[in-house]
C-alpha cells in the first residue's frame, strides 16, 4: 500500500513538472566552445537568433553559454558544466541545443541527455575532415566546414604570378596541429617548384621575426590560432593582425573573420550564411522535424578579398574569380561626386528643378514651423527652471490689477488670463522700492521712446526692514496698448553674496595694513621719537632758564614755540598711523601722489635704514591732484616698497637701490617702483598678481592681489616687468579723468 501512494505521489509530480514546463515558451541553448570575444561567435550569435525570431512564429527564449575551451579541455571540467547547466536550464524548457565548433559538438552529444534529455543537437563551424558522419547520434545535423587550404593557395598563386615559396604558420593547441594535416595535404597538391616551409607551434615573437624576413616571392598562408608555442593564450584575429602587420609579403587566412585584419583573403565559409541555415535547421526542429530528416549539408565557400590589400599589393583586379566577393572596396564615381552630377541634371531640366525647390521650401517651412514650436516649448523649460517670471507691463494705462500674498509678506502677480487685462505699470512702481522707483522708471520710458531693449535692477520690499532685489529685462511692444515684454529673476542672493565679498575683501585689506604696520614698528617709533625727544629737550632747557634770575623771554618763546611745532608733528604722525590703522569704507579725495610717495618714505625711512636699501625719486613737477581713497593707494606703496626690499635682501649692499618716479602721459598718470632685486622669472610674471600666489619663501600671496583690487577700484591699473639689467619694475597707472 505504501508503495503504490509513492508510485501515485511522483507521477503525480512529473505531472506538474511536466504542466510547467509547458507553460514556459520553448527555449534554444548556443554552445560556444570558445570565449565570448570572438568575432565568428558574433556573428554567429546575432544571425542566428535573427533567423529563429523571424522563422518561429510563436514565443520562444534563446540562451547563449561560453565553454572556454582554450582555457581548460572539457574532459577536465565537462561532467561539472553538465551538472550547472542542468540546474540552470532544467525549467527553462530545451527544446533544442546548437553547438558551434567541434569541442561545443563534442560536449552536447556526451551531455545533452543530461541537460536537456532527448533534445536534438544542430552544429555549425564543424570541419568536416574532424568527424565521422556515419558515427554521429541521430539527433545530431547542422552544417560541416570545407577548411581544406588547397582553394586559397591556388587563388594566391593565381594574383602573384611569380610565387615560389610558400609559410605555413599554426599554433600549438590540438585544434591548432589539427591544420599540419591540412596544410601538408594541400602543400602535395601544389604545382612543383614550389618551395613549401612550416612555421608550427613557434612562440608569436619568433613567427612575427620570421615573416618580416620573408623574401619575395613568397606567400604566407595562416588560419590563426588559440595558443602559441609559448604558451600564450590569444585568438585567431589577434594573432593575424600581428602577422599580418609585421610581414614582408602577402598573408592569407582561412576564415571569413580574419579579412579586414591585413590579410588578402581566401576561400572562406560566410558565419552569417551558417548562422542562417542553421536557424532553418533550428525552426524545423522547433516545429517538430526529427533530425535525421534534415540532412547535413556542407557550407558553401567563396572566394573573399579586401580590397585594401589588393591595392596594397598591386594585385590585378582582372586575376581576381568573376564570384569573387569584395570587402572594403573604394567608392565609385557617383558615390564620390552624386551632387555634382544631380546638380547637373537640375540645370539642364530647370523645370524638374524648380518643382524640387517648391518641394525644398515648403518643406523648410514645415521645418521652421516645427523649429519655432520647439524653440517655444525649450524657452518655457529655460525659464522654469531658471526661475524667470515673463511680464506684460501695460505703460500707458493706470489700472491696478489684482494681486496675490504669499509667504514671507512676497507680492507676487498673480498670472494674467486671457481676457484680463495688462499690469498697469504704475502697479509696478508702486511696488517698487521708493529709492528705485525713479531709475526703473526712467529704464521702462527711456526703452519706449527708443526701441532698445532695458535692463535694470530694482528692489521690492518684502517684509518690515527686508527687501527682495529683482533683474528685469524687456523690450518695447508698441502697438494698442503699448506694452513692455520681458523677464525678472530675483537676485537676492546674489545681491547679498556680493556685499559679503565685499565686506570679506575690505577686511583682508585692513588685516593686510595692520600687519605691514606691525612690521614697520621701527619706523612708527623713530617717527614719534625724534618730537618727543625734542619736546623734552626744550623742556628742560626752559625749565633751567626759568631758575635763573632774569629770564629771556625771546628765547623762552622760541622754545615754547619748538615745543608746539614738534607736539604738532608728533599729533601728524599719530593721526597718519590712526588713518591707516583705522577700518571702514573707503573716503575718496583730491591729493598729491608726490605728497604721498614722499609722506610714504618718510614713514618707511628706518625700516629702509635697517635693510640698507637706499631710497631715490624722480617726481613729475606740478602733477595733477588725484581723486581717490588717500589710506588705500598708500597701502598699494607701501606694499610694493617693501616688495622691492625683500627682494634686494640678497643683492649687495651698495646695488640695494630703490627708485620711485612719476609722470604724467595723454591718458594717464603714472608712478613707478624699482628695484636691484633678481627679478622674476618670465613664466611666473603673469602670476604674481594671482591670490595666494607668492615667490617669497613664506609669503602668503596676498599682498599684490590686494593692491590689484584697489587700483581697479581706482579705474586704473597695475603690472610687472623685469628689467633689462636686473630687477623688477611694477608701474601703477590711474587714468587722467580722475585727476583735478
Amino acid at each position: 500500500m505504501a508503495r503504490a501512494f509513492n508510485a501515485f505521489l511522483i507521477l503525480l509530480l512529473g505531472a506538474t513538472i511536466a504542466h510547467a514546463a509547458d507553460d514556459v515558451p520553448p527555449g534554444v541553448l548556443m554552445l560556444y566552445s570558445n570565449q565570448r570575444p570572438t568575432p565568428a561567435q558574433v556573428i554567429v550569435e546575432d544571425a542566428l537568433r535573427t533567423a529563429v525570431n523571424e522563422g518561429f512564429k510563436e514565443p520562444n527564449k534563446l540562451y547563449s553559454e561560453y565553454l572556454d575551451d582554450e582555457w581548460a579541455a572539457i574532459e577536465a571540467y565537462g561532467p561539472r558544466q553538465a551538472e550547472f547547466l542542468r540546474q540552470k536550464y532544467e525549467s527553462r524548457n530545451i527544446k533544442v541545443i546548437v553547438a558551434f565548433a567541434l569541442p561545443a559538438l563534442r560536449f552536447a552529444i556526451q551531455f545533452t541527455d543530461q541537460i536537456a534529455p532527448g533534445a536534438p543537437i544542430a552544429h555549425l563551424g564543424v570541419a568536416a575532415d574532424r568527424v565521422d558522419l556515419k558515427t554521429l547520434p541521430a539527433n545530431v545535423t547542422g552544417k560541416f566546414e570545407d577548411n581544406d587550404p588547397t582553394p586559397t593557395l591556388e587563388l594566391a598563386l593565381r594574383l602573384h604570378p611569380g610565387t615560389h615559396r610558400i609559410a605555413l604558420v599554426r599554433g600549438a593547441s590540438e585544434l591548432d596541429r589539427r591544420w599540419d594535416v591540412r596544410m601538408r595535404a594541400a602543400a602535395a597538391r601544389l604545382p612543383t617548384g614550389i618551395a613549401v616551409e612550416y612555421l608550427s607551434g613557434l612562440p608569436t615573437a619568433d613567427v612575427l621575426a620570421k615573416v618580416a624576413a620573408m623574401p619575395p616571392g613568397t606567400i604566407v598562408f595562416t588560419p590563426g590560432y588559440f595558443n602559441d608555442g609559448a604558451g600564450n593564450v590569444t585568438t585567431p584575429r589577434q594573432a593575424v593582425e600581428r602577422i599580418a602587420s609585421s610581414s614582408s609579403v602577402p598573408v592569407y587566412g582561412a576564415f571569413e573573420t580574419l579579412l579586414g585584419s591585413g590579410i588578402v583573403g581566401g576561400y572562406m565559409s560566410r558565419y552569417d550564411d551558417q548562422a542562417r541555415e542553421v536557424g532553418a535547421i533550428v525552426v524545423r526542429l522547433l516545429e517538430g522535424t526529427v533530425p535525421s530528416q534534415i540532412a547535413a549539408a556542407p557550407a558553401k565557400r567563396v572566394a573573399m578579398v579586401d580590397w585594401r590589400q589588393v591595392k596594397r599589393w598591386r594585385i590585378e583586379e582582372r586575376l581576381l574569380p568573376a564570384d569573387a566577393v569584395v570587402r572594403f572596396h573604394e567608392s565609385t564615381v557617383w558615390e564620390r561626386y552624386w551632387r555634382e552630377i544631380t546638380l547637373g541634371f537640375v540645370v539642364l531640366l530647370l523645370q524638374a528643378g524648380m518643382i524640387a525647390a517648391l518641394l525644398v521650401e515648403r518643406r523648410s517651412r514645415q521645418r521652421m514651423a516645427s523649429a519655432l514650436e520647439e524653440s517655444q516649448r525649450r524657452m518655457g523649460l529655460a525659464a522654469k527652471a531658471a526661475r524667470l517670471s515673463m511680464f506684460m507691463w501695460d505703460v500707458a494705462r493706470m489700472e491696478k490689477p489684482a494681486v496675490e500674498k504669499t509667504g514671507a509678506g512676497r507680492v507676487r502677480r498673480r498670472v494674467r488670463k486671457p481676457d484680463e487685462p495688462l499690469i498697469a505699470f504704475e502697479t509696478v512702481l508702486e511696488s517698487t522700492h521708493p529709492a528705485d522707483r525713479d531709475r526703473l522708471e526712467q529704464a521702462v520710458r527711456k526703452a519706449e521712446a527708443t526701441g532698445d531693449e532695458f535692463d535694470v535692477e530694482y528692489r521690492v520690499p518684502a517684509s518690515p526692514g527686508c527687501v527682495r532685489w529683482v533683474a528685469a529685462r524687456g523690450r518695447a511692444e508698441h502697438g494698442e496698448p503699448a506694452q513692455m515684454l520681458g523677464v525678472a529673476v530675483d537676485i537676492t542672493e546674489r545681491k547679498l553674496s556680493e556685499l559679503r565679498a565685499v565686506e570679506d575683501r575690505n577686511a583682508l585689506r585692513h588685516m593686510t595694513r595692520v600687519s605691514m604696520l606691525g612690521q614697520l614698528s621701527a619706523s612708527i617709533a623713530h617717527q614719534l621719537n625724534q618730537p618727543l625727544a625734542a619736546i623734552l629737550g626744550n623742556a628742560e632747557a626752559a625749565r633751567k632758564m626759568l631758575a635763573k634770575e632774569s629770564v629771556d623771554l625771546a628765547e623762552l618763546r622760541e622754545i615754547c614755540d619748538d615745543i608746539v611745532a614738534d607736539d604738532n608733528r608728533a599729533a601728524e604722525v599719530i593721526r597718519r598711523l590712526g588713518a591707516l590703522y583705522r577700518r571702514g569704507d573707503m573716503k575718496t579725495e583730491p591729493f598729491d601722489l608726490n605728497d604721498l610717495i614722499r609722506e610714504t618714505l618718510d614713514l618707511l625711512r628706518a625700516e629702509l635704514l635697517i635693510r640698507h636699501v637706499t631710497p631715490g625719486t624722480h617726481l613729475a613737477p606740478a602733477l595733477p591732484s588725484i581723486e581717490g581713497g588717500r589710506v588705500q593707494l598708500q597701502q598699494v606703496l607701501l606694499n610694493l616698497v617693501l616688495n622691492a626690499a625683500d627682494a634686494m635682501s640678497e643683492v649687495d649692499v651698495p646695488k640695494r637701490n630703490l627708485g620711485i618716479r612719476t609722470h604724467v602721459t595723454a591718458a594717464s598718470i603714472c608712478m613707478h617702483v624699482v628695484d636691484n632685486g633678481h627679478g622674476i622669472p618670465e613664466s611666473e610674471l603673469k602670476r604674481v598678481f594671482d591670490p595666494f600666489y607668492s615667490t617669497k619663501p613664506g609669503g602668503m600671496g596676498i599682498g599684490l592681489a590686494i593692491c590689484q583690487s584697489i587700483v581697479a577700484a581706482h579705474h586704473g591699473s597695475i603690472t610687472a616687468r623685469n628689467n633689462v639689467g636686473g630687477g623688477t619694475t611694477f608701474c601703477v597707472s590711474l587714468p587722467v579723468e580722475r585727476a583735478t
